[in-house]
This record gives structure tokens, sequence and C-alpha cells, in this order.
């Protein structure tokens, strides 16, 4: 049912939220029925009014915590701090980093989780019993490997850096956001006349001019044309905070991107070209100019550290490189979803609203959230650093309290007795072999005169605090430091307490990289596989890809189609336990694949795949993969078997040795066979490749004979038409 609640009310509602009262909700209701379409005019208003709404529950209930966060995460204080005080001018206000030390120490996990070795991913066919679905898993990916990683830098997303950016988000803002799709621009070179060819493959003749049937083609040039997955800031993201928690970006009624767009940019979109109709709608430059970011986003310019308000438009910069900020929709209405865009300032509408598959041709909205600490009911849950926020404060507190101490212990106060004469900016300056004139009488003593006043010495006290506090730490984070080493060191922590400790914090460790994979990792690749079905058309990238996969060695398919790429696949993200200590890991798979060859004994050797087992391995270690350590199709079971049969064969010879064991020699034999099968597929593949690589050849050749034997013909006709020409009036004149 159409505006039906997915999720009951809670204490998250309200007049920032979802508001069943509210006029506009009303409204919303009453003109969204099962097939509306939405009117220009209702998008614009209903932009405004969730935009506004949505703003003002981020103001209310997130922004101070994110402006806290992200200062924590430059090392500054806190708004309000008392560090930040007139007071504390002349005391220690340091900050210890232990928020970005945190944050750093969870992306180098997370490194080394997902990038051990190349195949992260696992993509399996929905149905394994299906052929085709399984050549689909494959080619999907080979198609994402080479997206992801194989790619050329302007076709390779930058996914290492994306990943760890998305989890730092995760990390401060307690949600990261991304964007997926795909990114199309073309460029006008020229117009050409070429002939017309049929459904024969040759060129069409016109007899009425004798002549090939010419026609003009516009030439254009590919500038890009490849899949993005962008990391969105999330105060430059809304949607609605009564939405399911679980799964905002699919329940929410309207998601809302604030996308920054250069001035010139937005004009070229607004002008047609070679006749067809413009991207945007027209508006005035003043409107372009007047949606900037002077108004100056409080989060931005936390992030940004020292910038300065509206920097963007300095008067020596051109102006049309101005940033203008506009707003994309996809509002849910009439019981589908809609896709538009509209200035920032005014809502004036730049893209008419349509269906939003019509616009993305997978036909899901193109956004994914992701967080790492799992809040229930809660659509914008806390960050780790607002969690240890009380932490880092109590850590600085006691830190610069210690080093007032020591300051004042290397350097202490002094009482000086007025009227003395004394300049006190002699004994404030501090200098080895440094006279400064004082004068006392001679019955005083200078103590009397000059007095320094020492604190007491610091005690074990702060120091047990500090520990405390660092063990609070590292239970809350997931951590296991070397603070933590330290602090069990002087409670005499035995090494076994010691390893209890190093499991708790790798478990919750391991705990958050699995909810950051199920939030947002894995929901982005799916997105992005999805994307990859409905826009990929490279014939270069298809062709890699089908060779990667091996579809006509293993599935006997030479051509990719649609519906290859579109079969049914499942998307999973190799994240377990141990994938943040690559010896645990190692070790945990080496106990794994004893515990089998225990069970099964030798066979299970016999099913392995060998290849798989060394870049796993090599991986845990260090290495991408362990394939430049082998020859290519190194077998050491296809050896060691053809090892044994050479020795059989000998002992027989001789007349010697024990009789062959058959099962093993039929395990030998059958291996051999598919060694030779898989060579003599190979060698067919190869041959028919260069079979198709001749067939392309002569077709092009034979195309450039018959453009050279036209363009002969067309230049005959056009000199007896010429002589045609001269000839015609001479004999006219001669009575002819």
């Amino acid at each position: 049912m159409v505006g039906s609640r997915d999720t009951p009310p809670s204490n998250q509602d309200g007049p920032y939220g979802f508001d069943p009262g509210s006029i506009s909700n009303f409204e919303m209701k009453a003109g969204a029925t099962n097939g509306a379409t939405l009117d220009v005019s209702t998008a614009k208003k209903l932009g405004m009014e969730t935009f506004s709404a949505s703003t003002n529950w981020i103001n209310s209930g997130r922004r101070a915590r994110w402006n806290d966060s992200l200062r924590a995460f430059n090392s500054q204080h806190p708004s309000g701090s008392k560090y930040l005080s007139g007071e504390y001018r002349f005391r220690s206000s340091m900050y210890r980093p232990k928020s970005r030390a945190m944050v750093r120490r969870d992306e180098a996990a997370t490194a080394s989780a997902f990038f051990a070795n190349e195949d992260v991913v696992s993509i399996t066919a929905a149905d394994d019993d299906d052929p085709s679905q399984q050549a689909s898993a494959e080619v999907l990916k080979a198609l994402l490997q080479y997206r992801l990683a194989n790619a050329d830098p302007p076709d390779r997303i930058p996914w290492f850096m994306t990943l760890c950016g998305a989890r730092q988000d995760a990390e401060v803002m307690g949600i990261c956001v991304s964007k997926v799709g795909w990114e199309y621009q073309e460029r006008f070179i020229r117009t050409e006349m070429r002939p017309i060819m049929g459904i024969d493959g040759m060129p069409m003749w016109d007899d009425q001019l004798g002549q090939p049937a010419m026609q003009s083609v516009d030439v254009y040039e590919k500038i890009k044309d490849r899949p993005f997955i962008d990391l969105l800031a999330p105060e430059n993201f809304r949607y609605e905070p009564g939405c399911d928690w679980r799964d905002p970006v699919k329940s929410s009624p309207y998601l809302i991107e604030l996308c920054p767009v250069y001035i010139q940019e937005a004009l070229e979109r607004m002008e047609s070209q070679r006749g067809q109709p413009a991207e945007w709608n027209k508006v005035s430059s003043s409107a372009l100019r007047g949606a900037n970011d002077l108004s100056d986003d409080v989060t931005r310019r936390t992030r940004e550290a020292g910038r300065v308000p509206g920097k963007d438009h300095d008067a020596w910069k051109p102006r049309d490189f101005d940033i203008c900020w506009t707003r994309v929709y996809a509002m849910r209405f009439g019981g589908q979803d809609w896709y538009y865009r509209t200035l920032s300032s005014s809502g004036e509408i730049l893209e008419d609203p349509r269906p939003l598959k019509e616009v993305y041709l997978h036909g899901e909205r193109p956004y994914t959230v992701g967080c790492v600490v799992l809040e229930t009911h809660k659509t914008y849950p806390s960050g780790k650093i607002e969690l240890t926020s009380d932490l880092q404060r109590a850590a600085n507190q006691d830190w610069n309290t210690r080093f007032d101490n020591i300051m004042l212990s290397l350097q202490p106060r002094q009482f000086v007795r007025e009227g003395l004469g004394t300049d006190l900016n002699d004994l404030r300056t501090f200098m080895p072999g440094k006279v400064v004139s004082i004068n006392v009488p001679k019955d005083m003593p200078m103590q009397n005169a000059v007095t320094w006043d020492r604190p007491p010495p610091i005690d074990n006290a702060s120091f047990q605090e500090q520990n405390s506090i660092n063990l609070d730490w590292d239970d809350l984070a997931g951590s296991f430091t070397n603070s933590s080493v330290q602090a069990s060191q002087q409670t005499q922590q035995s090494a076994t307490g010691m390893h209890l400790m190093s499991g708790e914090a790798s478990g919750l460790n391991e705990y958050e990289l699995r909810l950051f994979s199920e939030t947002w990792v894995e929901p982005t690749l799916r997105l992005f596989i999805k994307v990859l079905q409905a826009y990929e058309t490279d014939p270069v990238v298809l062709a890699l890809a089908g060779k990667k996969a091996q579809l006509w060695q293993r599935f006997g398919i030479s051509q990719i189609t649609d519906e290859l790429l579109n079969g049914g696949v499942t998307t999973k993200v190799n994240v377990g336990i141990g994938a943040t200590n690559p010896q645990l890991k190692l070790r945990n798979f080496a106990m794994g694949a004893d515990i089998i060859a225990k069970i099964f004994g030798p066979a299970a050797a016999m099913g392995a795949n060998f290849q798989e087992i060394c870049k796993e391995v090599f991986g845990m270690l260090g290495f991408k993969d362990g394939a430049r350590f082998f020859q290519p199709d190194f077998d050491p079971r296809v050896q060691m078997l053809q090892q044994q049969m050479e020795k059989l064969h000998k002992g027989q010879g001789q007349g010697q040795g024990a009789p062959p064991d058959p099962s093993r020699l039929q395990a030998a034999q059958i291996q051999a066979q598919s060694k030779l099968q898989e060579r003599t597929i190979q060698s067919q593949t190869d041959l028919q490749i260069a079979q198709m690589e001749l067939e392309r050849t002569r077709l092009q050749e034979q195309a450039e004979s018959q453009r050279q034997v036209m363009s002969a013909h067309k230049d005959m006709l056009m000199a007896q038409h010429e002589v045609a020409n001269r000839v015609h009036p001479a004999l006219k004149g001669a009575g002819l």
C-alpha cells in the first residue's frame, strides 16, 4: 500500500522527521495514487519540504556530534572545551591523538582483511546446476576483477582508497555513503559522407544518380565510458529519519544527494548539442551563481580545518569555475521511484521528473549506506569516535594535568618580595650564566627575597589512571595495543591472560569487519555487478573477461551475450575469522587442511585446487599470489603420479618391484587425460581465435578494396560527367 509505514512509530518521529499530522503528508497521500505522474510543481514542492525537514533533523540531532567527531579525528578539542578558553591560554592544552590512532589502526586492519590477495570477492551461480549461470558468475567475477584491480588508471576504480575511505567515514561519522553508476561522455568531431550499407553488408546503389547511395554521419569521439563508485560525504546525503534502520536506502520514501557542479559545466548542459535537446533546463546565470557555498556547511568547514567560508569564490578565480550546488532526488511517488534534479537555492527544476528505471537501467536506487557500530532503531548510528569521546577527554585531562605539573617542577613559579627594585622580566627569562641584579638588604637572606614554588612530585596514581583509561579504551574499541601489553606487564598478567585479551580484541575487530562488509561492501559490489550487467558493452573488456574466465575451455561458450551477463549470481566477500591477523589466518588454514587430510586421507589432495591454494597461502604471507613462483599449469600431483608411473614401468622392465596399485594408476591416467584434453581444447581455442583474426583481417581488406573500387568508379563517373558537360555545348553549336 502506497504511503504506509514499513516501521512502527518510534521516538525518532517528530517535527524533524515523519509527522503524520503535517499538511504536506496529507497532500502527498491525496496525490500519490498508483500510476500517478509526478509533475514539475509537485516535484519542486516535495523537494523543498523533504530537504528542509531532513536538514532540520540533522542540524538538531547529528550536526554537533559530527563536528565533535571530526575535530577529534583532526586532534582538536571539541567545541566549548575549557582548553579553548582564555583561562587555559598559558596552560598545557595538548591533545592525545588516540582517536586518530584508533581509526588508522582499523583502516590497516580493513586493508589487511580485504586486500590479502586479489580474489577477495566470491561470485557464485544462484543455481549451481545451471551451466549458463556458472558461466555468468565466472564472467562477472572477471569483469569485477578487471574494473577494480587490473584496468588502466582511467578505467580502473580506485577501490583500495574507496574502501578504506568508507571505513574511515563509518568510524568518524557513523555512516558511509556511496554512489554506484556509469559515466559516458562523447565529443563531436566531424560529419562524414558514408555509403548506405545493405543487409548483405555491401553498399547500396542509387540508380538515379548512378553512384552508391550516400548519407551524412556524425562522427563522435568517446571520452568516458566506465563505471564509478564514488564516496559521498554524509552531510551531503539525506534520507527519512523514520525509515527502516536496517536498510535506509530502500525503505526511505526519498533520497537527496547534494551534488556540486562547476558553473561552466552547468551552462554546457543547458545548451543543445547537434540538434539534441539540452540535458538541463535553462536557468539564469544569476540563479546559478546564487546557489554557491557562501552559506558555508559547518560540517565541511570542520572537516577541512582552517577553511575560510566562501573561499571557493575568490576574486582572482574565473567566475565560470565557481561551484553551484544542485540536489538530486529519488522520490517515491505514485507507487514508483522518480528521479529529478533541482537547484539548491531556489529549487528550480534542472532535470524534469522521470521514472528512476529510465535513468538507471538496472532499476534500483544507486546508493548504499554502511556502518561499523550497530545501534538498533537508529537510522543514523554513532561512530566509534563518538563512543570513545568521554575517554578521549579523560586522556587529555590526565595528560595535560601531569604535563602542567612537570613544567612547574622544571620551571617553578617565583615569589619576589615587593620593593626590591627587581626586574621581573629578568627573572622570567631563564638563561645559563645569566646575572640578575637584586637590591636585597644585607641583613635579609636571599631565600626571603625570592622563593621558588614547586608542586609536589608526580606519584604513581597518575600513571595508574592513564593505564586504566588505556585499558577502558581498548575494551571499548576492541584494540590490543602496546599500551595494553605494558599495562598487563605492570599488573603481572600471565601470557595466557594476554593471549585471551588479544583473542577478545581480535573477535571484536572481526565483528566490526563483518558488519562493515554486510552493510556496505557486499551491497556496493552487488549494485556494481548490476551496473556491469546493464552497461558493459566494451568488446575488448568483454573479450578479456571471457578469456580470464575460460568460457570456451570450461563451458564451450565463444561469445558473451546479454543473456549470459544477466544470469543470477550470488556475491560474497571473503572475510572470516582471523582476517586481521595473517599469522592466525595461515595457522587456521593449515589446521583445516590437516583435519581434512586426516579424515579423507590422500584422496582429498587429489581434488584440491593447487592454484587457488597457492594464491591463498602466498596472499596471507604478503604476496598477491604465488603464480610467479611456479611454471604455468604446474600441478605437483601430476608430476608425482608421472614419476610413480615411470618407476612402475621401469620396475616391470627389469622384473623387479611390487605390482602397481590399480587405483593410483587409474588416477594418474585420468589426470593425464584431463591435462591432455585441456591442452587440446586450448590449442583449438587458439586456432579458432587465429581464424577469427584472419577472417576479420580479410573482411577489412575486402572492405578497403571495395571502398577503393567505389572511389575509382566515382572518380570515373565524375570525369565522364565533366567531359559530357564540355562536349555537349560544342555539339550543340555545331548543329549536331
